[in-house]
């Protein structure tokens, strides 16, 4: 009888015992590539990049090449000396997002927007007026969740030369889940310029300004992004929004059926006996 009781311990011991849960390659994956947010002071800032033509955002390494990629400021830039300047810029997630996180509803995006501006864009002003009235655009800025947008705001600050568009975006309720993938978070940059450039001779000075539209990358312009601490912890589990429980550890449920099964067995064994 005494073994059958010492056997049916050790069962329960066993099967109390947690398995080893395989590591989640996601989240291996987002923490050791860099350009993927993960925890950590300023882990979560999205930098702007260009090769001269496209741009793309990501987190962390610097990778811009093209135009003025050799100077301090690297840049991404059109122009036109007349007529109407229309930009329409996407910047991607690129790699795409493999991370899984929760925003902080009570949070904000903050970062900085560093832009270079001359020409017109105010309708109805200077050289928005007459035929271009109607058709010159402030600066705007959107944030999507893949191609679902979640904020847009038009920018009525902004004024000829150097500018530093400073960020503080409340999170959208509806859009809290970013789950990788078709999730990758896309910034969307829209103006339209007018430009009225007339070039002098010898005897007469240039007159007016082209239109130009200059985007500065990388430390220049940033997104903060307000993700839950939560979303980098193991286990964490973006469906129930928070850390999931070890399902291989039984529970008292299963615990009480092996209790069972020990009790079973001592029966057995004295009826025998």
């Amino acid at each position: 009888m005494r073994r059958a009781i010492a056997m049916s311990l050790v069962l329960i011991m066993l099967v109390m015992i947690p398995a080893t849960a395989e590591p989640s390659t996601m989240m291996q994956d987002s923490t050791d590539e860099e350009r993927q947010p993960r925890g950590g002071d300023g882990n979560q800032t999205m930098r702007l990049y260009s090769d001269g033509s496209e741009c793309w955002n990501h987190f962390g390494a610097n990778d811009s090449e093209g135009m003025g990629a050799m100077e301090d400021e690297p840049w991404w830039e059109d122009s036109i000396e007349r007529g109407l300047l229309e930009i329409d810029l996407w910047c991607d997630m690129d790699p795409k997002l493999t991370a899984s996180f929760l925003l902080d509803s009570a949070g904000a995006f903050g970062g900085n927007i560093k832009l270079e501006l001359t020409g017109h864009w105010e309708n109805g002003v200077e050289g928005c007026a007459g035929n271009n009235n109607g058709k010159c655009q402030n600066f705007n800025i959107s944030l999507y969740r893949g191609t679902e947008e979640f904020y847009r705001e038009e920018m009525t600050s902004t004024r000829d030369g150097a500018n530093n568009i400073q960020l503080n975006i409340p999170v959208n309720e509806e859009f809290l889940e970013f789950d990788g993938g078709s999730d990758s978070p896309q910034i969307r940059f829209e103006m339209v310029i007018a430009g009225d450039f007339e070039e002098g001779s010898f005897f007469q000075p240039d007159n007016w300004e082209k239109a130009l539209f200059r985007l500065y990358l990388e430390n220049n312009s940033t997104v903060d992004w307000p993700i839950l601490p939560v979303s980098w912890e193991e286990g964490f589990d973006i469906a129930e929004g928070g850390v999931k429980a070890d399902e291989e550890t039984p529970g008292f449920t299963t615990i009480l059926a092996m209790a069972a099964v020990a009790a079973g067995a001592v029966a057995v064994k004295r009826k025998q006996e």
